[in-house]
C-alpha cells in the first residue's frame, strides 16, 4: 500500500490564496416540523491536476502546517456572506454551521466568527461551530467554547459516542446540538444501538441541547430516530451535498417526509 504524501504549506496557501476552496453545502432538517433547521458547510478543493478533492485527504495537513486559522477565517467568512445573500433573495436558512479544527479553538476563532458575522450583517448566533469530542477534553478549549456560547455563537458537539467518549467533562459542557454520527444511526437495528442514541438523547435533554441524526436515507430510518426522540435529521432523505446556487432550489423542495423533485429556480443564485 502505497504511503499518502502530505501536502505542502506552499501548495496548501496557493489553495487558499488562488481561490481553489471550495464550500459545499448540506441541509438539516427538524424532524418536527419538516423545516429547515440549518445548512452544514463541507470543504472541498479545486486541485488544478487532480479535481475536486474530499477534506480528508488535506484536512490534517492544514493543522499540521499551523494553517487551520488561515482556513476557518475563509471558510467562516465564505459561509456567512453567503447566508447574507441566500436571505437576501430571500430563502428561510436560519444559520449555518462550520466544522472547526480542533487545534483552531481559541479566542482567535471567536475573534474570527464575530467578524464574519458582524461584515455579513449576521448576528453571532446566525453561525454554529462543530467540534469534536475530544476537542474539548482541554479545560481551556472547554473556556474557549463557553466563551463562544456567551457571545451568541452556537455550538454543536459533532459524532457524540464516537470513539473515547469521556463523560467527565460532559456535565459543564457547553454545548446547544448534540450529533449522533451517521455510524450509530445506520446500524440502529438492536435494543443494544437504540439504548445508545437513546443516551445521546437524554444527555442532550440534560443540557438542553438539541439532536441531530445523521446519515438519514430513508422514511423508515427517520421514522426510527424520531421514535427515538431525535429533533433534526441530515442526510440524502432531505438534500444532497450541492454548491450554493443550488441551495434555493434544495430548500424548496425539501418537506418533512424527504425531498419532492422540483424544476430549477428561475434566473441565477448569487453566490461568491
Amino acid at each position: 500500500m502505497t504511503a499518502r504524501v502530505p501536502f505542502t504549506a506552499a501548495e496548501l496557501r496557493h489553495a487558499l490564496e488562488d481561490g481553489e476552496l471550495r464550500l459545499l453545502y448540506q441541509a438539516l432538517v427538524d424532524m418536527r416540523t419538516g423545516r429547515v433547521a440549518s445548512l452544514e458547510c463541507v470543504l472541498r478543493w479545486q486541485h488544478p491536476q487532480r479535481g475536486l478533492l474530499h477534506a480528508i485527504p488535506f484536512v490534517d495537513d492544514v493543522a499540521a502546517l499551523g494553517l487551520a486559522p488561515e482556513f476557518m477565517r475563509w471558510i467562516l467568512r465564505t459561509a456567512a456572506q453567503q447566508l447574507a445573500l441566500w436571505r437576501a433573495m430571500p430563502v428561510d436558512i436560519p444559520r449555518v454551521a462550520v466544522n472547526a479544527w480542533p487545534v483552531a479553538l481559541g479566542r482567535v476563532l471567536l475573534d474570527d466568527v464575530l467578524r464574519a458575522a458582524a461584515d455579513a450583517g449576521l448576528r453571532p448566533s446566525d453561525i454554529e461551530i462543530e467540534t469534536q469530542p475530544e476537542a474539548t477534553y482541554d479545560a481551556g478549549t472547554l473556556r474557549s467554547l463557553r466563551e463562544m456560547r456567551e457571545s451568541g455563537v452556537r455550538i454543536a458537539l459533532d459524532d457524540f459516542g464516537d470513539g473515547d467518549l469521556r463523560f467527565s467533562w460532559l456535565r459543564d459542557a457547553p454545548f446547544d446540538v448534540v450529533k449522533l454520527p451517521v455510524t450509530f444511526v445506520l446500524r440502529s437495528t438492536t435494543a443494544y444501538d437504540d439504548a445508545v442514541i437513546a443516551a445521546g438523547v437524554g444527555f442532550a435533554r440534560a443540557i438542553g441541547a438539541e439532536t441531530v441524526a445523521e446519515g438519514i436515507e430513508t422514511v423508515v430510518l427517520r421514522d426510527h430516530v424520531r421514535a427515538l426522540g431525535i429533533d433534526i435529521g441530515q442526510g440524502f432523505l432531505w438534500s444532497p451535498i450541492v454548491p450554493a446556487d443550488r441551495i434555493p432550489e434544495v430548500i424548496g423542495a425539501i418537506g418533512i417526509d424527504g425531498a419532492i423533485p422540483v424544476g430549477p429556480i428561475a434566473g441565477r443564485v448569487p453566490t461568491l
